[in-house]
């Protein structure tokens, strides 16, 4: 499911519904939240891997229903995180790209899947995470060993056939991750897997945020410095509803090169982070207002100025 609403605009920017009326359940972190998220992260988790050996694991390998399932389970995943997707952009429907991002959690995949699903090219150390790294493998995830270039080469060869077959391929060229509010260099030699496949790579930028202070970054969200998986996910459990702005850029020509490419998307990325991190013209309705008393209001408004 992918958390989307039809908003209105008017003269203050974006307006928006309130995201919640329970001031409890949206001011900071509480344990008693990991009540209901602890079981039902669980019970989510035991569910993805006969789905993924389902669709994956006896051969078939990807296809569109078994991505469709994928889509369904991370968008599922961000709810129950407590996670609201903003989108801005996209990609065209049904087009072989590749989405190169900023990377500031393993959340990054589940957005990403949950708006297109696809197949990511991850560090190699992701596959000795306990059930992620067996759930990655099964997913069709290219595991990439940075300290050999030559198995690196022969991994990106391989994932340009993914593009070639007309799907979806993420990578996240910083090759780690940062706390959101800045991008580190990006490596050029992932952006050869698009060139090498003749496919646009579209660059696309993510922040967390405070639900209720757009433009302000959410500090629970990076994965980090000396964070475990364990640690992070009990982290998250406790955290208050926050929002991860997803902003798509224009598509790159792959005639353009690797190193340019990675330039031009860094170059994007940087610039939209900037800009969200000035401020979004975000305003929330007041959940307490009510029309039949604003319309009141304003009758009386006019007569008294009459």
């Amino acid at each position: 499911m992918i958390f989307r609403r039809r908003n209105r605009v008017g003269k203050a920017g974006l307006l928006i519904p309130y995201p919640s009326r329970n001031i409890l359940r949206r001011s900071r972190p509480r344990s008693v939240r990991r009540v209901w998220r602890v079981p039902a992260l669980a019970l989510h988790l035991l569910i993805a891997f006969p789905l993924s050996w389902w669709y994956y694991g006896r051969g078939r390998g990807v296809n569109p229903r078994a991505l469709r399932v994928f889509r369904w389970w991370c968008g599922l995943a961000l709810r129950i995180l407590g996670i609201r997707l903003r989108v801005a952009g996209g990609i065209p429907k049904n087009a072989a790209v590749m989405i190169a991002g900023n990377h500031v959690s393993y959340l990054d995949i589940l957005a990403l899947a949950a708006l297109y699903p696809g197949q990511f090219v991850a560090k190699k150390e992701m596959q000795e995470w306990p059930l992620f790294g067996r759930l990655a493998r099964r997913l069709g995830t290219f595991f990439i060993d940075r300290g050999d270039a030559r198995a690196s080469q022969r991994v990106l060869k391989d994932a340009a056939e993914v593009l070639r077959a007309g799907r979806i391929l993420v990578i996240f060229p910083e090759g780690t991750t940062s706390d959101g509010n800045s991008v580190g260099e990006f490596f050029a030699a992932p952006f050869e897997t698009a060139v090498a496949a003749a496919s646009p790579v579209v660059p696309v930028t993510l922040r967390y945020e405070d639900i209720l202070r757009p433009g302000h970054a959410d500090r629970s969200c990076p994965f980090v410095g000396e964070d475990t998986l364990a640690g992070h996910l009990w982290r998250l459990t406790a955290s208050a509803p926050l929002t991860l702005r997803v902003e798509f850029g224009p598509p790159l020509a792959p005639s353009l090169g690797r190193r340019e490419l990675a330039r031009e998307s860094h170059r994007t990325i940087v610039e939209t982070l900037r800009r969200m991190e000035e401020g979004a013209p975000v305003t929330y309705l007041d959940p307490t207002r009510h029309r039949l008393r604003d319309a009141w209001e304003a009758w009386r408004h006019r007569s008294q100025s009459r």
